[in-house]
């Protein structure tokens, strides 16, 4: 070869190395374009349908010619590649990288044909919670779980990414999907990530029924018990609201009652209403009514010097009995032949006489004889 032949080849390579690094294709790609403009490309297509990935990740494509003569070609390495968002995903001979969350597009060309191929980083199809709804009492917590479903298929906890707020701070808090209870009533908490967002209703001391222990309360003067008040939460769950409960009552001079504390003042009749959650029950109160006082024995029989003790009883209307031996008034008709004191009868000389109870009212004979 002479030389100015081998001086206008090496111009040639040099020029075609120049372009190759200025970004065009070098110059047997050129050919290879050539080649296959001249075989006349019907479409172009990709091996996929979609490219799903996570952050980082990565897919080759491949890319097929196909041409008038039914004949096709791999023809990814020899293709211009393009991406319709940088910040999303890169490409490069075929090979997506997927850079950040979102969407964009891969575009493929070739001897004047292209086509482009669907890239999504990280979409999420569905967001989804492990509760459908919450029913709690106030001071009360519950951890809550976020699930993101990928276009991928693939699922992920986000609990701790997710943004989460609450519709009514005065009801409910939310923090990292930990829920708790402030306030009773209905409010929602609003869990969004990726661009998904599900709500979860929740409902504090929201009561379906309240229930007292009692059917109908029995009260005696001065005498105190306490009633049991149960709120069944929406959800079923049982809670004894006794002490949060509004407690009233009809008639004071018949009954009080605080905190469910029952106490008898004086005879009648009233009405006792609980109220708590926005519900409320009433139950029906009777003071009960002394119908009889008695001792343990209607006759004593001592020799001088002995004692005997009595024992004083009431029966009340509610058919209870209670021992008054220390509350009820003594007496003796006869103390030269018996005295009696807190029910103790000490004989003093033979004879007869007559000791008497007496409480609220009513009154009861002993026939005391000393011998």
């Amino acid at each position: 070869m002479r030389g100015w032949q081998k001086a206008m080849l090496a111009a040639v390579v040099a020029f075609g190395v120049t372009l190759s690094g200025a970004g065009h294709l070098p110059l047997y790609a050129k050919a290879a374009t050539s080649t296959i403009s001249e075989k006349k490309i019907t479409k172009l297509t990709f091996n996929t349908k979609a490219v799903k990935l996570k952050k980082e990740g990565t897919q080759q494509l491949t890319l097929t010619a196909h041409y008038s003569d039914k004949k096709t070609e791999d023809v990814t390495k020899i293709a211009e590649w393009s991406t319709s968002d940088s910040e999303i995903a890169t490409v490069e001979a075929g090979l997506v990288t997927a850079v950040n969350a979102g969407k964009a597009k891969i575009k493929a060309s070739i001897a004047g044909k292209s086509v482009t191929i669907p890239v999504e980083i990280e979409v999420i199809s569905k967001l989804a919670l492990d509760q459908k709804k919450l029913a709690l009492s106030i001071g009360t917590t519950k951890q809550v779980a976020a699930t993101a479903t990928y276009s991928d298929k693939t699922t992920a906890t986000v609990t701790d990414g997710a943004e989460w707020a609450t519709e009514n701070s005065e009801i409910a808090t939310v923090e990292k999907g930990l829920v708790t209870a402030v306030g009773s009533g209905k409010t929602k908490i609003t869990v969004t990530y990726g661009g998904k967002t599900v709500t979860l209703p929740v409902e504090v001391d929201v009561i379906s029924k309240l229930q007292l222990d009692q059917k109908k309360v029995y009260v005696h003067p001065g005498v105190a018990q306490t009633l049991k008040l149960t709120a069944y939460l929406t959800n079923g769950e049982k809670v004894d609201v006794t002490e949060k409960a509004v407690w009233t009552t009809s008639d004071a001079e018949v009954v009080t009652i605080e905190g469910g504390v029952v106490t008898g003042v004086g005879p009648g009749k009233a009405k006792l209403t609980a109220k708590y959650g926005g519900k409320t029950v009433t139950i029906p109160v009777e003071a009960a009514v002394m119908s009889k006082l008695e001792t343990d024995v209607k006759k004593v029989t001592l020799k001088v010097g002995e004692t005997k003790e009595l024992k004083a009883t009431v029966t009340y209307t509610d058919k209870t009995k209670t021992d008054v031996t220390e509350k009820a008034d003594w007496t003796s008709v006869n103390q030269s032949i018996a005295t009696i004191e807190g029910g103790k009868i000490t004989a003093v000389k033979a004879g007869r006489t007559t000791v008497i109870a007496t409480y609220s009212g009513k009154l009861v004979n002993v026939q005391v004889t000393v011998q």
